[in-house]
């Protein structure tokens, strides 16, 4: 994994930018000290400015071989050279050296951090790290984490994750861009997203589409009113989603009923789609 980026940011970096970062990565990994390694993670943005890197297909495909869905983020050359930096740590004390730099990191930085996680050999060592960026109400810093990121899918626990998820609801946060959503959909968040939608009707405040996608698969008889009420009420996408729940769940009666409604409900749009629509302007 890490001769594979570092051999593919090689290619993106100037002369002195890679000469630079070569020579803070010859630092680290042969004559470890942590003040070596904060001086260079700061300097990051300095030394490999903060452009976005455009890839080869080729350089796709190498990074996807272990970083899933990296093509679907923006990267930026400071940011990569970060990630490339916590990968040099030794791996006995990149807990405690990165936990310390976690503590001081500006947005930029814990943006990197919270990235790169993934790249780490012991990366399964940082889920707690990982819940403890979730707390942030800094939108870029939580997204870097919750959007498009494969850690939380691979590592968070079933309750971690489903914390994230309705963490993201309430940020409103595009939820279509959580990396392996239909693979983690379990029955507690279905329950846990029915509660919530009932108590944004109490407060008079709307429900995004994007709920239902969480229910597909769990419709049951305590979800089916607020199903119904969605199907009848809602707007074209809250419509859509609420009876795409019910055609994706095996909830008999809500079947039923769905079939006795006027209209044609044999073309929805994709949950994708419908995330997109449902993304705050």
């Amino acid at each position: 994994m890490n001769s594979t980026l570092h051999h593919i940011l090689q290619r993106h970096l100037t002369t002195e930018g890679n000469d630079w970062l070569e020579a803070k990565l010859a630092e680290i990994r042969q004559d470890f000290k942590p003040r070596t390694f904060y001086l260079a993670f700061g300097a990051c943005a300095r030394y490999l400015g903060k452009e976005n890197l455009t890839f080869t297909e080729a350089e796709y495909s190498s990074f996807h071989t272990f970083y899933p869905n990296f093509a679907a983020t923006d990267w930026t050359a400071d940011e990569l050279g970060r990630i490339l930096l916590m990968t040099a740590l030794p791996q006995a004390r990149n807990q405690e050296v990165l936990d310390e730099l976690f503590a001081s990191a500006d947005y930029r930085e814990a943006m990197a951090m919270y990235r790169g996680l993934y790249f780490l050999d012991n990366a399964v060592e940082f889920s707690d790290r990982a819940r403890e960026g979730l707390r942030t109400n800094m939108v870029g810093v939580f997204d870097a984490i919750a959007l498009e990121n494969p850690y939380p899918a691979r590592y968070l626990s079933q309750d971690a994750w489903n914390q994230m998820v309705l963490k993201a609801m309430f940020m409103q946060r595009p939820m279509y861009r959580i990396y392996r959503i239909e693979d983690r959909k379990n029955e507690t968040l279905a329950d846990i997203f029915i509660d919530y939608a009932e108590e944004r009707w109490s407060a008079h405040r709307p429900v995004s589409p994007e709920l239902w996608r969480f229910i597909a698969g769990y419709a049951n008889e305590r979800s089916f009113p607020a199903l119904q009420k969605t199907v009848s009420e809602g707007n074209e996408w809250e419509r859509a989603a609420a009876t795409k729940a019910i055609r994706e769940s095996n909830y008999v009666p809500a079947k039923e009923w769905l079939d006795s409604q006027p209209g044609d409900t044999s073309r929805l749009p994709g949950w994708n789609e419908i995330g997109r629509a449902a993304a705050p302007r």
